[in-house]
């Protein structure tokens, strides 16, 4: 009787094990993220590619906002963003269509090409010892030597208490004067 109990629990504890690391392993190739500086625009609490919302083909009606003077959506403030990036085969016939690939290239199922889709999203910088929370990456920060623009590689320190600094990456809002 302990020897069937013992190999129930043994196969019972095998099947969770292979079922989380079948789930981590389809975890992985999506979290692809970058730690990158871009730009904040505070009324549409959403974070921009540039430093206006006046990117081609995306404003509303960009002659009546530039006439009428508002300066909500330009000249907007840098921040630190995260940028997520997941890779997914374009053939929607495929079995990888829509599912996560670790990089970008060719699908390996079907031989066609990789699509990505990018979400952009503010970072705030929080202690976990004190809880204060921050929109700057602390003392200490150190960033990656040679990439296009500023990324950040480490986050720095909480300056109160020294503790190194979580990085919590939410999703931004939607600008109701743009889409994407």
């Amino acid at each position: 009787m302990k020897k069937g109990i013992l190999a129930v629990a043994g196969i019972i504890s095998m099947i969770v094990i292979t079922t989380q690391s079948v789930f981590a392993a389809w975890d992985k190739p999506c979290d692809k993220k970058k730690i990158l500086e871009a730009h904040w625009c505070d009324a549409c609490k959403d974070v921009r590619e540039f430093t206006e919302c006046s990117e081609i083909g995306y404003i509303w009606d960009f002659s009546k906002h530039k006439a009428a003077g508002d300066k909500t959506h330009t000249d907007l403030p840098t921040c630190w963003a995260c940028q997520k990036v997941a890779y997914s085969c374009i053939n929607s016939n495929c079995k990888k269509y829509g599912v996560c690939l670790p990089a970008p290239g060719a699908c390996q199922e079907c031989g066609d090409d990789i699509t990505s889709k990018v979400s952009l999203s503010r970072i705030t910088f929080k202690c976990p010892k004190c809880s204060k929370e921050s929109t700057e990456p602390g003392k200490g920060f150190s960033l990656i030597k040679g990439s296009y623009g500023n990324q950040l590689e480490k986050a720095g320190d909480c300056e109160t208490c020294g503790v190194a600094l979580e990085v919590i990456c939410a999703k931004s809002g939607t600008c109701p004067h743009v889409s994407r």
